[in-house]
């Protein structure tokens, strides 16, 4: 187990590089479906749209990650030797060195994302469905960084497939100690749930539906995962994880979406007649900018035809 690589004398964490990698991935799937869209859909959004709503997604969870694991670290945190400047600065330090949470990543980029499409009036629903299909494609990387840095462990287990982390792990696991691979069972359903989704996505035509079955999906996953976590820094309300919090919310808006999808659609009705506008007159330009550049090129060609034929007519008559 290694949570570091060192490329070109330069050292590169797992974890970071899973999460790249997962990005890479996510923002290729959404970027073919656009590509290659399902045959029933009404409206496509453009790859280039697509893509850019991931980027402002990718800075509201990153955002909204650190949001939420400040507010589930507080308590862990808090030294009562140090004043509260110092636990302020201290607080400060470990923030910005480490620590995310997924569903405060999750909350963060589905706020950021409806920001871009809401303002650049790109089509809602197929815009959330295309990324709520690929979110568990990155979020199985992410998983998989998870357990590379020892961080989102399970609790202790010493059976079959049990794992043990070294001293050196970065994440907090207790070195020495048989644990639940936790992350790598989190990561493998996630996998299980994206191609769930890919095929409930490309075979139906409902609008809402991929969105609705991940929410509820993963919170129900989520919810029972959480029981088998072994790390302490995640809050807690009551009897339950803030995670497990969260995931009955996250059930009961992906339910409403299942159930109501036609109450959504209000929603982003104008957005994708003014998109398909758009998207009809932006075709039309780039039509004429390619017939323009296939009469210039057929213009260049003549020319040289022509100027070809005028040296040789010259050489001939000098020759003569």
């Amino acid at each position: 187990m290694f949570s570091a690589v060192t490329v070109l004398g330069r050292t590169f964490s797992v974890y970071s590089l899973c999460a790249v990698a997962g990005g890479i991935a996510f923002a290729v799937f959404c970027a073919m479906q656009c590509r290659f869209p399902r045959k029933k859909a009404s409206i496509v959004p453009d790859k280039q749209d697509v893509l850019l709503m991931l980027m402002f997604a990718a800075f509201g969870m990153f955002i909204g990650a650190k949001i939420m694991y400040a507010l589930t670290s507080v308590d862990f945190i808090y030294n009562e030797n140090l004043n509260v400047f110092q636990n302020l600065w201290e607080w400060i330090r470990l923030i910005a060195g480490g620590g995310l949470v997924f569903y405060g990543g999750l909350i963060g980029a589905s706020a950021a994302g409806l920001i871009y499409i809401f303002h650049y009036k790109t089509p809602v629903s197929e815009s959330v469905d295309i990324a709520f299909a690929g979110v568990p494609l990155f979020h199985a990387f992410g998983r998989v960084g998870c357990f590379t840095g020892g961080c989102c462990y399970g609790v202790e287990y010493h059976g079959l497939f049990s794992v043990t982390f070294p001293e050196s792990n970065i994440g907090g696991a207790p070195a020495g100690v048989e644990l639940l691979p936790i992350q790598l069972i989190e990561s493998g359903l996630n996998l299980i749930l994206w191609v769930v989704l890919f095929a409930v996505y490309r075979l139906t035509c409902r609008r809402w539906l991929t969105t609705g079955l991940y929410l509820c999906c993963y919170g129900v996953m989520r919810f029972v995962l959480e029981y088998f976590r072994g790390d302490l820094i995640r809050g807690h309300l009551g009897a339950l994880s803030s995670s497990q919090t969260i995931s009955i919310f996250i059930v009961l808006i992906g339910s409403f979406l299942l159930i109501k999808p036609a109450f959504m659609d209000k929603i982003g009705e104008k957005h994708d007649i003014i998109y398909a506008e758009e998207s009809e007159k932006l075709n039309i330009r780039r039509m004429e900018y390619k017939e323009s550049q296939k009469a210039r090129r057929d213009y260049r060609k003549e020319y040289v035809k022509e100027y070809i034929a005028y040296l040789k007519a010259k050489k001939n008559s000098e020759n003569k």
